[in-house]
């Protein structure tokens, strides 16, 4: 054998121990569906074909709904991608990402909705909703962020996650009604560098939109920046 034959073997003995390798990998541990826990086949990833064509999809029929909420948290635009509901399957999507650490699961969700979006809207830079540094810590990372940086690659804009911080290690909004949800978070967050973002059209992200009070707190800061544009995104939106 020649030298660059011996090479061509090894390879491809390489690569067949690798299929081989994840072939059994695949059968102790099968990758399931987030939403309905049916194994995944070939070419489904995270989501089953069926659970795909059953999600609640945002397909324009709520805009009087949408309309309302720009105008409660005046925003330019409002973007997401399905009805959330907690007593849907569909919420385990936004539970695997928020507290699985699904980074992967929340970057293909995120580039899900970017699609959704397009590049037409003249948006500059994607802020995600940051968390307190004690509940990043715990979680391992800002869900908000992985949905952000897979909706930023898909529009082909930067993703700027540190101007805008929690400086308040509030109480989760879960449960709490829409008064206690806009006092939790009134004063919570902060600017760290407003002159980054002069005149730029900001797109605001995160998982769940629900009364808005979060959001609404993050917009009333990213709106003190000179000439700042704002809209919203995320991923699920209460019916």
């Amino acid at each position: 054998f020649r030298l660059k034959d011996i090479g061509f073997v090894i390879k491809r003995l390489g690569k067949i121990f690798l299929d081989y390798l994840r072939s059994g990998v695949g059968l102790l541990f099968p990758r399931v569906c987030v939403v309905c826990g049916d194994v995944l086949v070939r070419g489904e990833r995270f989501m089953c074909s069926g659970c795909l064509c059953r999600m609640p999809l945002n397909e324009g029929a709520d805009e009087g709904a949408d309309e309302r909420m720009k105008e409660v948290l005046d925003a330019e635009n409002l973007f997401w991608l399905f009805t959330y509901n907690r007593e849907s399957d569909f919420h385990q999507l936004i539970y695997a990402i928020k507290y699985k650490s699904r980074r992967e699961l929340g970057g293909w969700a995120g580039r899900m909705l970017g699609e959704r979006i397009g590049t037409g809207h003249g948006i500059d830079c994607v802020i995600p909703v940051p968390l307190h540094p004690a509940r990043e810590k715990e979680r391992g990372f800002n869900q908000s962020l992985a949905i952000g940086t897979g909706i930023a690659g898909v529009l082909g804009v930067k993703i700027v996650p540190d101007v805008l911080e929690r400086k308040e290690n509030t109480r989760s909004q879960t449960g709490l009604s829409r008064e206690e949800r806009a006092d939790n978070v009134m004063k919570a967050f902060r600017l760290t560098d407003p002159g980054r973002l002069r005149g730029c059209h900001v797109l605001l992200v995160d998982d769940v939109l629900t009364s808005g009070a979060t959001t609404k707190a993050c917009l009333a800061e990213l709106r003190k920046i000179e000439g700042v544009r704002c809209s919203v995104a995320c991923l699920g939106k209460a019916g």
